[in-house]
């Protein structure tokens, strides 16, 4: 029996010797690597390191986006003992929800976020309240040193400093860089014992940015617009200068705007960039297209009289308007006195599909490549789907939906000799370290015109300002090409507004040598809405304000 015993004592041994051995080859070999994971989970921490995000420029180098270092707040609820007693002293100082607080304090983490990007004020309360768990950490802040300038192209970056809006989401690629990394070892009580070296990562701070915009233009045109805006009430307003020859643009206006400093308190429509991406029918502006299609096909020539039906003109199954009454007209007249029956008559002498080809030569119904978020293509048609009234209304800017940038890199053809160009606001891209990463130069998309075709249109743009519906917008100061625009509101529900209008002018200067291109609209100004009083005036203002200051800098 002794001998019984002692057998089953040793067989017991063994096994049990066997089961260690078993227990101890899955956790030194099978699943060590699972237990080594979690000790360095323990006793080991991440800190992610955030890059400096790129700044944004004007093209003389005056800042539009920078940043600030800021405090910001965080704990490690794991060393708060008194969750209640924290709680109520933080919600005294900072202003957040008491609930959320609590909530934030009471998790078991060993870094929570309880507010970020804090005033100074708020931050020194919180230091001299000496709250174990609760520490302050140095973080960058957006800033917007000159507010509502030129907020729509600039745009907003949120809390995270990631982009949201304009050139801020448009090139946060650029912009944001790459977070680095620290490594901490920690006790058992998850106290920082030393940083671990071999675990560093530096940031790769972000890509500054420096645009074609020139503040003071933007300046000029944002005055403009709004000295506009309180004489008309326009519901909506925008305004562009652009370089014809390069395509470079030195501002974009729009109203409503809004303060990039309190871009949270934004509504939607005010963020909205209407130059790029409010699609409206244009009107007599669209005349340009016309009247150099013709002339570009030798279809007409300026001194070829059209009889203007005396402003009633049965066409197509429509009566087609004049605002006055004319006889026979001059082509050149046609164009500046803007009657719709004259353009009407020239451009059905070279037909739906050449007219068509020219409106797509000018860049009508497609993008422009301004590198601006929301671009819209607007609406052309193509051809077979024209009604048989479409040859009456297309030439005269209605049943046709196009963009500002559209219009003003249209009438730069005219300026520049006949090229269209593609528009941009960033003139480069350079790294935090100073080395050109991206260079962006004038691209020409094609050539729409003859250079003797673009000087006959000077002479009648310029023939509209001085003889014909853009008189206000006449100058002592230089040769304006110009041309007005006034066009019926679509409604919604079908039809026009009988008393909606949009009002546009554009046009170009010096008429010799032009050195900049403007386009400006108003939608639904009142008492009035004729384009040639409501915007003329102020296309005049900016042209003369903006040729003096870059005159002053030559």
């Amino acid at each position: 029996m002794y001998k019984t015993r002692r057998y089953f004592i040793v067989l017991g041994a063994m096994s049990l010797l066997f089961f260690l051995f078993i227990r101890l080859f899955y956790l030194q070999i099978l699943v060590s690597e699972r237990f080594i994971k979690m000790a360095e989970e323990q006793h080991s921490s991440a800190q992610k390191i955030e890059p400096r995000r790129g700044s944004i420029f004007d093209s003389h180098m005056d800042p539009l986006a920078i940043n600030l270092d800021v405090p910001s707040i965080y704990s490690n609820p794991r060393e708060i003992k008194d969750v209640e007693g924290v709680t109520e002293k933080l919600f005294n100082i900072l202003d957040i929800d008491k609930d959320l607080l609590k909530d934030r304090l009471s998790r078991d983490k060993a870094f929570v976020w309880i507010k970020r990007k804090i005033d100074e004020k708020q931050a020194d309360e919180v230091r001299d309240a000496r709250l174990k768990g609760i520490y302050i950490v140095e973080e960058s802040k957006r800033n917007y040193p000159n507010g509502k300038l030129a907020s729509h192209i600039i745009g907003f970056a949120g809390i995270d400093n990631n982009g949201l809006e304009g050139l801020e989401l448009q090139l946060d690629p650029y912009l944001k860089g790459e977070a680095g990394r620290r490594s901490f070892v920690r006790d058992a009580k998850q106290r920082t014992v030393f940083l671990d070296e071999r675990g560093y990562v530096p940031p790769k701070n972000g890509s500054n940015i420096i645009l074609t915009i020139d503040s003071v233009i933007q300046y000029i045109v944002e005055e403009e617009l709004l000295a506009m805006v309180k004489k008309y009430n326009p519901d909506k307003a925008s305004a562009i200068v652009m370089d014809p020859s390069s395509g470079k643009i030195l501002a974009i206006a729009n109203y409503p705007d809004y303060d990039l400093k309190v871009f949270n308190e934004a509504r939607k429509e005010d963020i909205k960039n209407i130059s790029i991406s409010e699609m409206y029918e244009p009107g007599s502006v669209f005349k340009i297209v016309s009247a150099s299609a013709v002339i570009n096909e030798n279809a007409v020539a300026l001194d070829d009289k059209i009889y203007c039906e005396k402003g009633k003109y049965k066409i197509a199954g429509r009566v087609l308007h004049d605002s006055h009454g004319y006889g026979t007209l001059e082509f050149r007249d046609v164009i500046a006195k803007s009657s719709n029956i004259g353009t009407v008559k020239a451009v059905q002498k070279i037909g739906k599909k050449k007219f068509y080809d020219y409106i797509r030569r000018f860049g009508f119904g497609e993008k422009t490549g301004i590198g601006l978020p929301g671009e819209s293509a607007g609406i052309s048609r193509v051809p077979s789907k024209w009604a048989r009234s479409d040859m009456t209304t297309i030439p005269i800017g209605q049943g046709i939906a196009v963009t500002p940038i559209q219009l003003v890199s249209a009438v730069s053809v005219i300026a520049n000799g006949g090229y269209l160009m593609t528009p941009y606001v960033v003139d480069r891209i350079i790294t935090w370290e100073g080395d050109v990463d991206k260079e962006f130069r004038p691209n020409v998309k094609r050539k729409v015109l003859k250079k003797e075709t673009c000087d006959k249109m000077k002479d009648v743009l310029r023939r509209v300002v001085t003889h014909g519906s853009g008189k206000r917008a006449r100058s002592k100061n230089c040769e304006i090409c110009g041309k007005t625009g006034t066009a019926q509101m679509v409604n919604p529900e079908g039809g026009y507004f009988d008393r909606k209008f949009n009002a546009t002018f554009i046009g170009f200067a010096p008429a010799e040598k032009p050195a900049i291109s403007v386009v400006v609209t108003a939608s639904n100004p009142h008492p009035a809405y004729y384009g040639g009083t409501v915007a003329a005036p102020a296309f005049k203002n900016i042209v003369e304000r903006t040729l003096q200051y870059l005159d002053s800098n030559n």
